[in-house]
């Protein structure tokens, strides 16, 4: 089997919330505004609910209630609304689907950990910290990181508990018993559903190239390079915490 025959053959990816599709496309094609971005996430009563709680928290100190989501982006910031809704919107992939081989609450936990690994050494790299979008564009990717287990889990339960069973013995990687197994791995898998869910390309490099950031020598792009590196450190320290 190739990527390809598996996108086939897949006759439901997990989706993302149409809020989050749409905060997405619209960061794509920059015409997402402020006020557009309170728009759109105001179609979701839940996230709506989240960011005004967050945006009247003790954490910002506000003298007055927030009431309305334009007042609540310009307190929190339009990068941080944002990552919100999609950091959310990921989230519920995760606990969506139940009872699959995969324990998905498990791997929320790692990404958790990924993304806040790496939104930390992006914080702290003298190198990085020029870029004040970068930490918490580290974040959103290490919570993306491994996105393609859960089309495996979901679509292929044979294929990947067999793939467990052997990444237990600790002979190998998962992703080369994926490869050995299916034809392709993970990171493939993942940036599929990432450009079906509209994330930047800078993120589908990061998910398709996590396990390999050598290769990031083809890439003339210093930020998707630091991008990489970010969530492969993290993914090793995540691991080395047992999470």
């Amino acid at each position: 089997m190739n990527l390809r025959d598996f996108l086939k053959k897949v006759k439901d990816l997990p989706t993302i919330s149409a809020v989050a599709n749409e905060i997405n496309a619209g960061d794509k094609n920059d015409s997402l505004t402020a006020k557009s971005l309170g728009s759109i996430i105001s179609r979701d009563p839940a996230l709506t609910a989240t960011v005004l709680k967050l945006a009247n928290s003790a954490y910002y100190g506000m003298a007055r209630e927030i009431t309305s989501l334009e007042r609540a982006v310009t307190v929190l910031g339009f990068d941080t609304i944002k990552n919100l809704a999609l950091t959310i919107s990921v989230f519920h992939v995760f606990k969506s689907m139940e009872g699959q081989v995969l324990d998905l609450k498990d791997l929320w936990y790692h990404s958790l950990g990924v993304g806040l690994a790496a939104k930390y050494l992006a914080q702290h790299s003298p190198m990085l910290s020029c870029d004040k979008a970068l930490p918490e564009q580290a974040f959103i990717c290490g919570i993306l990181h491994d996105i393609g287990k859960i089309a495996f889990a979901q679509n292929l339960p044979a294929e990947m508990a067999e793939i467990l069973k052997q990444t237990r013995s600790g002979t190998l990687p998962q992703h080369e018993i994926e490869k050995s197994i299916l034809g392709f791995n993970h990171q493939k898998a993942g940036q599929a559903m990432a450009n079906a869910w509209n994330f930047p390309e800078d993120y589908q490099t990061v998910i398709r190239m996590h396990h390999a950031p050598s290769a990031t020598a083809i890439s003339n792009n210093p930020k998707v390079t630091a991008l990489i590196m970010a969530v492969y450190l993290s993914n090793k320290i995540a691991k080395a915490l047992h999470l």
